[in-house]
Parts: structure tokens; C-alpha cells; sequence
């Protein structure tokens, strides 16, 4: 067990550092994780169908307008456990929600530190030292990344669920509760800006159109993003059928005067 917790760390590892140093290879995605540790378990059946679940899951608790909660680090302990224990495919979900809550925690600190390898590079720059402040964004930044990631995944997978319930225990209600609000604080952020590059006169009322939907008529992300799809085709046609059939007519005509 050991062995494969270490290995499920790693896995943990990779996924972090998937959008943030090794491109976009859609390694943050509970289905692939949870797929990998099937496979490091030797259970890649049941590996696929938590992964599924913890897709969905994760699928159904985005929120419009902010960046949801991200069961990711909790997926990969719930569908490790969950082979290594022979435990249902809905135990899963009940071992990843205290993972996340135990992971927004880490995930603070761990921003805190590297808000402050940020002002430590730029003083490197300031300063002329440009090797440093190299070795501070390609090594630090993603040693820590690393073991704020490998060390909760390797416990939790190899002393077991009540190892995460025991932390989370002596953690006031009030620090979660304040993790929580500054997440979503900094999605709403991040939001605007996202908005404020895509978001112009024309497509703006489409913008509100797809909130207003999604916010008040109870369909989850998976119906919103059907509707909008029908929504596009059917005013493309609207909009480039009749300038067609007046070019194709046009065309007729010029045939016929010549």
C-alpha cells in the first residue's frame, strides 16, 4: 500500500501542475484521475465508473458566475479508498467532500506562499539577479505545488478517510467558512476579467440571456449549454438563410441574362 500511495500522490501532482507547467492535457478532470488510480490499483473498472460519478458531481456544483468547488484532489482519494476498501461507488463521494473542504484549507496557505515567491522574484529582478528569480518561478513555484498536493493525497490514501475527518475536526467553522468567501471572492474576480476581454456590444445581451437561464430556471450546465447551442443554429439559420437563397437567385438571373 505504500508503494501505491506514493504513486496516487504523484498522480495527484501531475494533475496540478497539468495547467500550470505542462500545457492544457486535461489532467484536472476527476474522470482521467480517477482512471489512472484504477490502473494503479489494479481496478481500472471500477476506477472509470467513480471517476463518472466524480465528473457529474464536479460538473453539478460549478456555479454561474464563480469557479465552484473543486473535488479533483478529493476524487483521487475517494476512488482509492473506495478500490482499496471494496466500499460502494457512492462512498466516494462522502470521502471527497472532506478531502475538498481539507484541501481549500491547504490550497490558502499554499497561496499565501507564493504570493510571497511573487514578491521575491520581482526583487530578484529589481536587483538584477535574474538566475534567481528564474529558479524561483520554475522550481520553487512548482515544489510547491507539488507537496501541498502529494502530502494530503499520500496520507489520506495510506492512514485512511478518518485521518481527514480527525484534521478537519479541530479546524474552527469560521476559518472554512472564510476559505470559502475568498474563493468565491477571487472567482467572481476572476470572472470579470475573463468577461472583460469577450464581452462587447453586440454578444453582451447573449452574456445576460445565458445567466438569467442558468440562474433562475433550475437547469443544471449540461441543459444551459444544449439550449444555447439549439439557440446559435437556429439564429444562424435565421440570420444567413435568406442571404443565401437572395445569392442563389441572383445567381439564376445573371445566368439568364447571359
Amino acid at each position: 500500500m505504500l508503494l501505491q500511495s506514493i504513486f496516487i500522490g504523484l498522480v495527484a501532482v501531475f494533475m496540478v501542475l497539468d495547467s500550470r507547467l505542462l500545457g492544457r492535457l486535461n489532467f484536472e478532470r476527476p474522470l482521467i484521475t480517477c482512471t489512472i488510480v484504477g490502473l494503479i490499483m489494479g481496478d481500472l473498472k471500477t476506477g472509470l465508473l467513480v471517476g463518472a460519478q466524480m465528473e457529474m458531481v464536479t460538473l453539478g456544483m460549478m456555479i454561474v458566475g464563480a469557479g465552484g468547488i473543486d473535488m479533483n484532489l478529493g476524487s483521487i482519494v475517494g476512488c482509492a479508498l473506495v478500490i482499496s476498501t471494496g466500499a460502494n461507488i457512492e462512498t466516494a463521494l462522502a470521502i471527497a467532500t472532506p478531502m475538498t473542504l481539507l484541501n481549500s484549507l491547504l490550497t490558502t496557505v499554499a497561496d499565501l506562499i507564493r504570493l510571497k515567491l511573487c514578491h521575491q522574484c520581482d526583487h530578484y529582478v529589481e536587483a538584477g539577479k535574474y538566475n534567481l528569480a528564474k529558479r524561483v518561478d520554475i522550481l520553487y513555484g512548482p515544489i510547491t505545488y507539488a507537496v501541498f498536493n502529494f502530502i494530503p493525497v499520500f496520507l489520506a490514501v495510506y492512514f485512511g478517510a478518518d485521518l481527514i475527518n480527525s484534521i478537519l475536526a479541530v479546524v474552527p467553522k469560521f476559518i472554512l467558512d472564510g476559505i470559502t468567501l475568498g474563493a468565491n471572492l477571487i472567482s467572481f474576480f476572476g470572472f470579470a476579467l475573463l468577461l472583460s476581454t469577450m464581452v462587447n456590444k453586440k454578444n453582451v445581451v447573449f452574456f445576460f440571456l445565458g445567466f438569467v437561464i442558468a440562474a433562475y430556471s433550475g437547469l443544471n450546465l449540461t441543459a444551459v449549454a444544449i439550449i444555447s447551442i439549439i439557440f446559435a443554429i437556429v439564429v444562424y439559420q435565421i440570420k444567413y438563410s435568406d442571404s443565401s437563397e437572395l445569392q442563389t437567385a441572383g445567381a439564376q438571373v445573371d445566368k439568364l441574362d447571359d
